[in-house]
């Protein structure tokens, strides 16, 4: 009885969800509304300025896991 229950409640939620979203008011101007304080905007923040040195530290923390996992299996007999 109990999944039942969960299945007919994340179908209730889900549903609402996207009544909800298809709910919104059809006004006349299309896009954004214009941005506040003249147009100008606030500083730009770069997010990809270093993603090769982001990637590099992944790659060697992957290769670093992998290592102390296969050292730690690896017993002597």
């Amino acid at each position: 009885m109990r999944p039942q229950i969960v299945f007919i409640l994340s179908t209730a939620l889900s549903l609402c969800s996207t009544v909800l979203s298809f709910g919104q008011s059809m006004s006349e101007t299309k896009g954004p509304p214009p941005p506040k304080g003249g147009g100008t905007r606030g500083p730009q923040l770069p997010i990809d300025d270093n993603i090769y040195i982001l990637l590099l530290l992944g790659l060697l923390l992957g290769i670093y896991y992998i290592v102390k996992k296969y050292r730690s299996s690896d017993s002597p007999v």
